[in-house]
């Protein structure tokens, strides 16, 4: 190299420790906006009060998206809290999963007939809120972990690009050196 010079960098070439550092602050955001909190509700439902409820409503939901055919359980109960009945149609905390396959839905169904005594967990501070079966489920630890993972990715990208850049150092003074 020339003396007054400066070197450049070759096109394509990104900076791990500056991608490093995006995937650990986009990655936590969205790991703490939307990975986190439903993980966190789902695991304090398992302190919920309950109290006894009747399904109203128990059948089989079909829903076609994008040329697919999806099923979901509907089951529909009533519950009373401090003299005020309410109405849910929620068996677990959160979202149920889509799924293309009837059988788990009418699984759910079998198990909640029309008439059935239901337990139902309701939020103490929210009474509107509740589930027939509380508690963490694989889907809020899947999304969890899948988010998670981006800034998991970015503390390794961020500091094997510190490596290598210490590395580049020392064997540029060794250069000087010799």
């Amino acid at each position: 190299m020339k003396i007054g010079t400066t070197p450049t960098k070759k096109p394509g070439k990104a900076n791990p420790i500056i991608l490093g550092l995006l995937f650990i602050i986009i990655g936590g955001i969205i790991f703490f906006m939307w990975g986190l909190p439903p993980l966190q509700y789902s695991n304090s439902s398992k302190d919920w009060s309950s109290v006894p409820g009747e399904v109203i409503k128990s059948e089989v939901e079909t829903h076609r998206s994008d040329g697919e055919t999806h099923y979901l359980p509907d089951i529909v109960y009533t519950y009373a809290v401090d003299g005020k009945t309410y109405t849910s149609s929620k068996i677990t905390v959160g979202d149920p999963p889509l799924n293309s396959n009837i059988s788990p839905a009418k699984r759910v169904q079998a198990e909640y007939p029309v008439g059935k005594a239901v337990d139902v967990y309701y939020d103490p501070e929210v009474p509107s809120s509740s589930a027939l079966k509380p508690g963490i489920r694989k889907n809020d630890i899947g999304l969890a972990l899948i988010t998670g993972l981006f800034p998991f990715i970015g503390i390794i990208v961020f500091f094997s690009g510190l490596r290598a850049k210490r590395r580049a150092k020392i064997e540029q003074i060794r250069g000087i050196e010799q």
